[in-house]
């Protein structure tokens, strides 16, 4: 009995609510087109005009005075995300990129700048309504200043292709690249999607995509998608030819990086010796210098070109050597395809090999990592 009685004089502690319960988002200026006529992409900063108001848990205006964060999906903010609200509202302009789809602004709390501000978030959230913007091109989410990045890196991206002539222009064991041919060559439309095994069959060269989408990555400063979602229309075009190098400058690279290139009467350096950096990096990665005026690129050919050894044709002229170029930080690498793309060149004048490549050989070591 004295057990009953106990229980019966414990009471639940009250529950106390943390307001705002909820955020209200309206876009008050600025274009937010329609599904069916969205606004071009914007790699540019673009301004809209915003309210943000809170209100408790019944629904009605609240008092709120504190700081929410501002986020944009997808897309990025390029001002101060965070806006501080008295009684309850706060109207400005923001600006943001890079929306694609439709695209929202969200406004949280997630508690105060200033952390010794001592208040408790609620987490309330509230959403605007969305604003459309086409899909990007690949030339459009190429279009960057820093060759190291594209406009869409770490996003879940798709890209425009329903009404483009995006085809497949070379395969390799773990995925393909693919151009734009609705834009002019060498002007970025060009891209490595990463399927991380042998393309399906109907992704022949130049099969025409009806769909691309993926996780959009810098894998070593080259733009890649992986996790693609893929399809195809059953038209095939053809494969644009190979853009020739005849600079290097990383701008003018960029905007090559992930097409076929191919370099005329280059030259494999005699300065490539077994005391060299560019000789310790190849035994380490198979890739080898090749120069063409005062410019130098790298060369994989160890697993397609196998009969090829450039330690054989050092100080030599090589007639032709084409690929899919892709960039390692500044590094700019052709990617051989297969051994055709690697055309002899005028015969070299006699010259001894050096002891270091004769033992090599006589011990019958390869010179490609991966097949030691």
């Amino acid at each position: 009995m004295m057990l009953f009685i106990s229980l019966l004089g414990c009471s639940t502690p009250a529950r106390v609510r943390v307001e705002p319960s909820f955020v209200n988002v309206a876009i008050t200026s600025g274009s937010v087109g329609t599904q069916d006529a969205p606004l071009a992409f914007s790699g540019s900063p673009l301004t809209y005009g915003l309210t943000v108001t809170t209100s408790d848990v019944n629904g009605d205006a609240y008092a709120f005075n504190g700081d929410l964060n501002l986020s944009v999906r997808p897309g990025s903010f390029t001002d101060d995300p965070v806006i501080t609200l008295v009684d309850g509202t706060w109207s400005g302009n923001i600006q943001f990129k890079d929306g694609f789809g439709p695209t929202r602004v969200w406004a949280t709390d997630q508690g105060d700048r200033d952390t010794s501000s001592g208040r408790v978030p609620s987490f309330a959230a509230g959403v605007s309504e969305a604003i459309y913007f086409a899909y990007p091109t690949i030339a459009e989410m190429q279009a960057t200043d820093d060759v190291q990045t594209n406009q869409l890196e770490g996003e879940f991206a798709e890209l425009r292709v329903a009404d483009r002539q995006v085809v497949v222009i070379a395969r390799d064991a773990a995925g393909f690249w693919a151009s734009d041919l609705a834009d002019a060559p060498g002007s970025g439309n060009y891209i490595y999607v990463y399927t991380f095994s042998r393309p399906d069959d109907s992704l022949t060269l130049g099969a025409q995509l009806s769909e691309l989408n993926g996780i959009n990555q810098e894998y070593l400063a080259s733009t890649q998608l992986s996790y693609p979602t893929l399809g195809v229309t059953g038209a095939t075009f053809d494969v644009p030819p190979a853009n020739e190098l005849t600079g290097c400058d990383d701008a003018q690279m960029e905007l090559l990086e992930g097409s076929r290139v191919s370099v005329t009467n280059g030259q494999i350096p005699s300065t490539f010796t077994p005391d060299s950096l560019d000789y310790a990096d190849f035994l380490t990665y198979g890739q080898w210098p090749l120069t063409y005026g005062s410019c130098t690129v790298y060369v994989e050919s160890g697993s397609t070109a196998q009969d090829f050894f450039p330690t054989e044709h050092v100080g030599e002229t090589i007639g032709s050597v084409s690929g899919m170029l892709k960039e390692i930080f500044s590094m700019w690498v052709i990617v051989v395809i297969d051994g055709a793309d690697i055309a002899s060149g005028p015969p070299a004048p006699p010259r001894h090999s050096t002891p270091a490549v004769k033992t090599a050989r006589s011990r019958g070591h390869q010179y490609y990592p991966e097949f030691k």
